[in-house]
């Protein structure tokens, strides 16, 4: 997507919020105009609102928007806030996150040119913030459950000003460029970028050169082993199958078809019908027509067909491979979750089985060369 950024402060009184109701009473905001220019608003633009003036969305049930704004304008008639209008080639304008007008502020034009300069991988762009993946210092290979791994991390930099760039553990598995990213507070590292005119270039330039956090990505790579050791439990896989549903409905996988899950028909994507494959059609394992039935302490004591590693990278290759930028982080934040927490059933396994290039996609396609060897034998 080719995006143009435009950015400038304003008073919040001089924003006009254009909202109409649907049949139901719910009303639903068409756009909003600032200084009489009208914008599409985006869920980053009220998330940073409603952190800047210390209100939530809630409030709206009760108080139009007008009549909130006007009142935050009594109160601080001279709180200006910076914002950023994102240009895309269609001509559509949509307004991201505000932010203090003193708070630093590094462009998009800057990032993308810090970030060449060093060389940064998988360069990406959606819903105000840039990602890109970069190696470590040692950057020799490992092995983890027969898979060759590298140690990488992922840089997320906000170019509306609102958030502070931070730094996620990875882990990039050679054979498919599957990257698993830790999307998880035991993971994440936050910058300091400081406050005022500070420039905050400095700040990442230090990063790109110097990060190193060998007792994260022990702890990561000590994770993933113990990944590779433990059955999924029934509870995990229905998570990321949620994730998968809630993705497609929204539009953001990119292939679909018609598939056959908890004996009932659904329309899927081909992702959720090679996940059930991977982990097995618990309807027929168990016996029940509708795995809600079971409570959710319940589920995690049940076993799948796949181990908690195979899951991790199937959920991975869906992400670096299957979905737009706008959900990819929305899949790694399962991952991260999943890693940094004990799994439901681990240590189950007493060993690790045949592994897969690729996960996604035809049985035929999908098993290593030994396993076909085996099978024809």
């Amino acid at each position: 997507m080719v995006a143009l950024f435009e950015y400038g402060t304003s008073r919040i009184q001089d924003m006009v919020v254009r909202a109409s109701s649907d049949p139901n009473g719910n009303k639903r905001v068409q756009s909003i105009e600032l200084s009489g220019r009208p914008v599409q608003p985006t869920k980053r633009f009220w998330k940073s609102l409603h952190l800047r003036f210390g209100f939530t969305e809630n409030i709206f049930r009760y108080f139009s928007h007008d009549e909130v704004f006007e009142r935050i304008s009594r109160v601080a008639p001279n709180d200006r806030i910076r914002w950023c209008i994102q240009k895309d080639e269609n001509g559509d304008e949509s307004l991201l996150g505000v932010s203090n007008p003193t708070s630093p502020l590094i462009p998009y034009d800057e990032v993308t040119d810090l970030l060449r300069r060093y060389d940064a991988e998988e360069v990406k762009y959606a819903n105000g913030m840039i990602t890109s993946r970069h190696a470590t210092r040692a950057g020799d290979a490992f092995m983890i459950a027969g898979d060759d791994y590298r140690n990488k991390y992922m840089f997320e930099i906000p170019i509306d000003g609102f958030g502070k760039p931070a730094i996620f553990l990875s882990l990039l598995r050679l054979i498919c460029s599957n990257g698993a990213v830790g999307y998880n507070p035991a993971f994440r590292s936050e910058l300091n970028v400081g406050r005022g005119n500070d420039r905050i270039d400095f700040a990442i330039i230090r990063a790109l050169e110097g990060f190193n956090n060998e007792e994260g990505f022990s702890a990561m790579r000590q994770r993933f082993e113990a990944a590779a050791n433990s059955w999924a439990s029934v509870y995990e896989v229905q998570r990321f199958y949620h994730v998968l549903v809630n993705l497609h409905n929204q539009g953001l996988l990119r292939s679909t078809k018609t598939v056959r899950s908890n004996d009932r028909v659904v329309t899927a994507s081909d992702l959720i019908a090679s996940l059930n494959r991977l982990a097995g059609d618990f309807s027929e394992i168990y016996g029940l027509a509708n795995l809600d039935a079971l409570t959710h302490k319940r589920q995690r004591t049940l076993p799948s067909k796949c181990k908690v590693y195979e899951l991790i990278n199937f959920a991975s290759e869906t992400a670096t491979h299957h979905v737009d930028p706008t959900a990819q982080r929305r899949i790694q934040a399962y991952i991260g979750e999943l890693v940094a927490n004990e799994y439901d059933l681990e240590g189950t396994a007493d060993r690790f089985s045949d592994w897969s290039d690729f996960f996604i996609g035809h049985a035929e396609t999908t098993n290593t060369l030994a396993s076909l060897h085996r099978r024809r034998g």
